[in-house]
């Protein structure tokens, strides 16, 4: 980690006409606030997981070489209104460089996420937040990364920047994708009862399929001593199948996934929040899902499923969805929150679609705007020319090794 990370918390600063006050820190340890503080308000105030306090540490711990750590802590008093965990960073793309703040977990983990504070005093947070990090901290563009598009911070983001003299413009806000959340009702069955005609039937036709060819067995492994051998599981489980299909997975393609995952799994399974619901047929894991859960929602992170020919009339990708469900239903969980992108099963299966949101501020200097427009161009080509083209097209269809993802491409696409 870069040294710079250590350093104590900078001056704290009052926000113009209130009692709230901003520490910038630049360590964990120096923001004095304990993890039963920090999730508690993130909870509190609608946040996610990829907010609470040891997803940011660890995601730090793994990714924040190179990089300058500021968590903002907004108080009014000494009562919590705001958690802002950010990162500056310079990076490069050919002949351009610019200092950029982003989020911490923004990059590198697949994270769509709101940010934690207070609906009350969000205007006033995210005033500050610009001013030290344009102003003070001299960063040519600040990335909040991807965001839902109901953030209902957002509103107070866009208002800020389109303020006469403010320091900073949006330069980008625009809709990239969708991700998927399930909403559970009370129980198992009225979930069931709730799919349209044909995927209840699909539903029930491939599991007494599955029941009456194997002897058919569910299980949820969340306890700490048994958290890394399950993970270790599912990681060899999930990279076979995916090479079955000529293509890494997600631990061949996100760098220092393994370890960071292992290391989520270790800590999140003390606290009571790692789940692996593994479907087993004659003793056989067929299917595998890897989840945490924080407050009333359930995050499913990844999926994975037996590959032999004779498996595949089953349906375990959708029985293996199914088992989580009943899971969640079982333990009150109120959401999933299913990743990013389209899938049709999913959606088949009761999952509903929501856009997500990439936002982007630029500082309204003048050579910082230039600079900031010819890196999204930059950015923009090659995020066409290297993921979509070469990646994704191309790529899996020539005799090459398949290597991680770019760092480059991982850092720059905004």
């Amino acid at each position: 980690m870069n040294p710079a990370s250590a350093m104590a918390t900078s001056p704290v600063a009052a926000c113009e006409n209130t009692s709230v006050v901003v520490t910038v820190a630049r360590s964990f340890d120096d923001a004095n606030i304990s993890r039963d503080e920090w999730d508690k308000f993130v909870l509190g105030v609608g946040g996610d997981l990829y907010s609470s306090y040891d997803w940011c540490r660890i995601w730090w711990k793994h990714y924040g070489t190179n990089r300058h750590l500021r968590l903002f802590v907004f108080r009014q008093r000494t009562q919590l209104v705001g958690l802002v965990p950010m990162f500056i960073e310079r990076i490069w793309l050919g002949p351009i460089a610019i200092r950029i703040a982003k989020r911490v977990s923004s990059d590198f983990a697949l994270a769509i996420f709101s940010l934690p504070i207070s609906d009350e005093w969000s205007e006033k947070a995210f005033r500050e937040l610009i001013e030290i990090l344009i102003e003070r901290e001299r960063c040519d563009a600040i990335w909040f990364g991807f965001l839902p598009d109901d953030d209902p911070s957002l509103p107070s983001l866009r208002t800020v920047c389109k303020s006469a003299h403010a320091p900073a413009a949006l330069a980008r806000d625009t809709a990239v994708g969708v991700h998927v959340f399930f909403h559970l009702p009370n129980n198992f069955e009225t979930y069931v009862a709730s799919l349209d005609k044909r995927a209840r039937q699909n539903y029930r036709r491939q599991l007494s399929l599955l029941k009456k060819t194997f002897a058919v067995e569910q299980s949820i492994v969340s306890d700490p001593a048994d958290a890394p051998r399950a993970f270790f599981e599912f990681q060899q489980f999930h990279t076979t199948q995916w090479k079955s299909e000529g293509k890494p997975g997600h631990f061949g393609d996100w760098p220092h996934s393994d370890a960071f995952n292992l290391d989520m799994v270790k800590q999140l399974s003390k606290l009571g929040r790692f789940r692996m619901a593994r479907l087993s047929a004659d003793g056989d894991v067929v299917a595998m899902q890897y989840a945490f859960i924080f407050g009333g929602s359930c995050y499913w992170r990844l999926p994975a499923r037996a590959i032999a020919k004779d498996m595949s009339r089953f349906g375990l990708g959708v029985l293996g969805l199914t088992q989580l469900i009943e899971q969640m239903c079982h333990e009150g969980i109120q959401r999933i929150e299913a990743g990013a992108g389209h899938y049709d099963y999913k959606i088949q299966y009761g999952g509903k679609e929501t856009s997500f949101l990439s936002v982007l501020v630029q500082s309204t200097r003048r050579g910082s705007s230039l600079r900031v427009r010819v890196f999204l161009g930059i950015s923009d080509l090659i995020h066409f020319a290297y993921y979509r083209v070469w990646r994704l097209r191309l790529a899996p269809h020539l005799p090459l090794p398949r290597t991680p993802l770019w760092r480059t491409w991982i850092r720059s696409r905004m």
